[in-house]
């Protein structure tokens, strides 16, 4: 099934678009630094692996692949990584300044997965998996973790997981209820 965008034209951000954007940016930061420290306590339980923070990694990709494809508008994805990004910042985000290049790289992700797959369910369970894994990458080559391959295998296994069903299944669903909505 083919989900079509909400927005009617392709050519650049309309004010609904702006508006689009700005919101889920800010909802996207908000809950992302909660579940930053909610990543937190899940790190700290003794009987999970290490890495089981990426089990909710996906939380934080949902806004940007829910504003790619409620405005149908390339670019629509980094746009929303940055202000994401620079919301979470000022939130005090656990990342600190990493955090604006986790979300850009994130939005850019979501944008190439959408330009070459097309907006359908695939596209956006494909993005959200892709995208979520990208935070395990800055965390491996940017910050310099030395750990071993094993312990990056299992972050990047659960970052993708987690990125189809938060932002994957969740994302279809909440596009499908708006898209009803004709908002």
């Amino acid at each position: 099934m083919q989900i079509k965008p909400l927005a009617t034209t392709k050519q650049g951000f309309g004010t609904r678009d702006w508006a689009t954007i700005a919101i889920l940016s800010s909802l996207g930061a908000t809950l992302s630094v909660t579940a930053n420290y909610a990543g937190d306590i899940l790190k700290a339980m003794p009987f999970l692996p290490f890495g089981s923070k990426q089990l909710i990694a996906g939380i934080h990709v949902l806004w940007i692949t829910l504003a790619v494809s409620l405005t149908g508008k390339a670019g629509a994805g980094t746009v929303t990584g940055i202000l994401k990004g620079l919301v979470e910042m000022t939130l005090f985000s656990s990342h600190g300044a990493t955090v604006i290049i986790i979300s850009t790289l994130q939005g850019i992700i979501v944008d190439l997965v959408y330009r070459l797959l097309k907006d359908n369910r695939f596209s956006i369970y494909i993005a959200g998996g892709l995208s979520s894994m990208s935070n395990v990458a800055v965390i491996q080559f940017l910050l310099l973790f030395s750990f071993p391959w094993s312990v990056f295998a299992v972050m990047y296994a659960s970052a993708f997981i987690s990125g189809v069903f938060f932002s994957g299944l969740i994302g279809v669903r909440v596009k499908e209820i708006v898209s009803r909505m004709n908002l």
